[in-house]
């Protein structure tokens, strides 16, 4: 059993643990068949017929881009909450780069957020003495793109920029307003990570990324494109939308269905609801709960109103309680008002430890399939996931490490905010 330590723990909480990391077990052969599962929906996503649960968007991003002079990136966030704009000056290197964040306040109307994305655009060249000349600007956001428009809402209560052309929308503001900028790339984040990692090392194909939701992308060969059958040949960036994979073999316990089902988007992307940022902690609190329920957890009279208010259960506690103990009984104390004696601290812990390792097992599955896919043996990594919680980005890469066997794999990290400087190489190259 894969409890830190039982010594505290009753006969009744070590088998219900038990039973639990059962549920949440996954097998060598069952890892091997969901990489297998998830290269072949990437091979039918790339179809006419596209009979896949992946969308495999090509982005027309090629492989050999060069970027030269200044130019802007601005990533928007999915729910339209932040802009980060930066600029970027190329040479044979980056020479210069200058980062600012905008937050958006709230309430706004999709027009009004267009109008107060150019105040933000104009603020920010006008404070670097960059509005003397037509600078390129490419846009990257955390949405899938279908021919230039956003396909898919924000899983968040936001700003609904479902089928909108944001470049062309932002472009009509731009030149009302008169501002020296214009607008050459629309790319979804993965794509711009994958664009940034590549400038960094050109070997990379691949950048995946773990954060609240889960995405990659990777270059494909455009003769196995037949979407866009009768293009040149070469290599373009692929937005697989990997989050969205699924299939009878993914292990989804009692627990994964309920967050599903109480989810803003159910029966959707099934993969990233078991490894994403945004749902782990769930999981866990689910488990807490259930655990609560059954007289397992808490027993001392203390108040459990908060810990039982959905997604109160933040993804980054998972590490630091899995450290021990000690930082255990601090979060449930600090963070929720539960006062936790030492088996309830051994029990969140064994949770978490659990949800965490299931997650980077499929993490891993996932880049192994990606890898024998595109037959890249350079991979980018990236995202909020991996920054809370070491252990789980090492087991992911050593999960695909073990899965891959003899293919040999280098494996990067990117910084925050990556897919903005992928914008503006975009913006450059074009």
């Amino acid at each position: 059993m894969t409890v830190l330590s039982s010594s505290a723990l009753s006969d009744k909480q070590r088998v219900r643990l038990s039973q639990i990391e059962q549920a949440f077990a996954v097998s060598t052969d069952q890892l091997n068949t969901i990489v297998k599962n998830i290269r072949t929906e990437l091979s039918l996503g790339l179809k006419n017929d596209n009979d896949s649960s992946l969308s495999m968007s090509p982005s027309f991003v090629h492989q050999r881009t060069v970027p030269n002079g200044t130019s802007l990136g601005m990533g928007i966030e999915a729910s339209g909450r932040r802009i980060r704009i930066t600029s970027v000056t190329f040479d044979s290197a980056i020479t210069h780069t200058s980062t600012q964040v905008f937050v958006t306040p709230r309430g706004k109307s999709i027009s009004a957020f267009f109008e107060y994305t150019a105040f933000c655009l104009r603020e920010f060249l006008q404070s670097r003495n960059l509005d003397h000349e037509v600078l390129p600007l490419g846009i990257t956001i955390g949405l899938p793109i279908n021919e230039e428009r956003i396909s898919e809402q924000a899983k968040e209560d936001s700003l609904d920029l479902c089928g909108r052309n944001v470049a062309r929308e932002l472009c009509d503001v731009l030149v009302r307003g008169h501002l020296p900028v214009r607008v050459t790339s629309l790319t979804n984040n993965a794509v711009s990570r994958l664009v940034a990692a590549r400038y960094g090392d050109k070997s990379t194909g691949i950048a995946a990324s773990f954060n609240h939701g889960v995405n990659a992308a990777y270059f494909e060969d455009l003769a196995n494109i037949e979407k866009i059958s009768g293009m040149a040949q070469g290599l373009v960036a692929v937005n697989t939308e990997i989050g969205r994979f699924r299939s009878k073999t993914l292990p989804l316990t009692q627990w994964d269905h309920r967050v599903d089902r109480e989810s803003r988007n159910p029966g959707s992307r099934p993969l990233e609801k078991l490894v994403a940022d945004q749902y782990l902690g769930e999981i866990v609190r689910n488990l807490i709960t259930d655990l609560m329920d059954e007289r397992l957890l808490f027993t001392q009279q203390t108040d459990v109103k908060t810990i039982s208010t959905e997604y109160t259960f933040h993804t980054a506690y998972m590490a630091p309680i899995i450290e021990s103990s000690r930082n255990a009984r601090a979060i449930l104390e600090t963070e929720f008002g539960v006062l936790a004696d030492e088996s309830d601290c051994q029990v969140v812990r064994t949770l978490c430890l659990v949800v965490a390792d299931r997650a980077a097992l499929l993490a891993g599955a996932m880049l192994a399939a990606l890898v024998l896919k595109s037959g890249s043996r350079s991979v980018a990594l990236s995202g909020v996931l991996f920054d809370v919680n070491e252990k789980l980005s090492t087991d992911a890469v050593n999960t695909m490490r073990g899965l891959l066997k003899s293919v040999k794999v280098e494996v990067g990290f990117q910084h925050r905010g990556a897919e903005v400087l992928g914008a503006a190489i975009n913006a450059a190259s074009i």
